[in-house]
């Protein structure tokens, strides 16, 4: 349970980290500022489209996993109303013999 919770304050870490090291090469930077801030706006994108594709993908997959949680609980609908008709036969038929054995 400790590494679940954990996890999410590596991930802050790991971002914040990469924002530093981005920052850090901005201001040590060799190339001129105009050509710095094309090569920062160009990264910037290409990370905004990746975001946006994985983030597509991601509610891809959620979508097929709540279609997928709702035929297993329909499944379980069906199954759990067989299982009552059939307890409902089955005590019907026990009264029912249980009928004939008093009147013998």
């Amino acid at each position: 349970m400790e590494d679940f919770e954990a996890r999410p304050s590596v991930v802050r870490w790991f971002i914040v980290g990469g924002l530093l090291g981005a920052g850090t090469a901005l201001l040590l930077a060799p190339a001129s500022g105009k050509r710095t801030r094309n090569r920062l706006a160009t990264g910037l994108r290409d990370a905004k489209e990746s975001a946006s594709a994985m983030t597509g993908e991601l509610a891809l997959r959620a979508r097929g996993l709540v279609d997928s949680a709702s035929r297993i609980a329909d499944s379980a609908v069906t199954f759990a109303g067989d299982v009552t008709a059939a307890a409902r036969d089955a005590m019907g038929s026990v009264e029912r013999e249980a009928e004939r054995s008093a009147r013998r």
